[in-house]
């Protein structure tokens, strides 16, 4: 069992420490790095307070477009790594243009990883576009 606070907690109380004690008190030349380390300690947060349920979800996707049994002993990232090789290049190859099925998957799978993406990395712009 972990201690609290938590790491994403910790992540949040360093986060505004930094915007709300040394950030005013920063140089100009300096205020831009501090913001970039904050945004980066908000993904960081975010990310271990999701855990892997958007990328468990993504592989079961691929795996599932690809009709492919999963593969227990191989880890999830290098699972996503060889599955998201192969999506972007049938991509490109023009693999799901025709209007079916698989087109339908394809296009499924790109909103889901996009939408978990920016539940990360930018929830402020799914917030604004509604």
């Amino acid at each position: 069992m972990r201690d609290r606070p938590s790491g994403a907690e910790l992540l949040a109380i360093a986060r505004e420490t930094l915007l709300g004690e040394l950030l005013p008190h920063a140089p100009d030349a300096q205020r831009y790095n501090a913001l970039m380390v904050a945004a980066a300690m908000a993904i960081a947060a975010r990310e271990a307070e999701a855990g892997d349920g958007a990328l468990v979800a993504e592989r079961e996707s691929l795996t599932a477009l690809y009709g492919e049994v999963r593969n227990a002993d191989e880890p999830l990232d290098a699972a996503l790594g060889r599955l998201n090789r192969r999506f972007a290049a049938d991509l490109r190859a023009g693999a799901f243009d025709a209007p079916d099925a698989r087109q339908a998957a394809a296009w499924r799978l790109l909103r889901q990883a996009t939408m978990a993406k920016l539940m990360e990395c930018n929830p402020k712009y799914l917030e604004d576009e509604g």
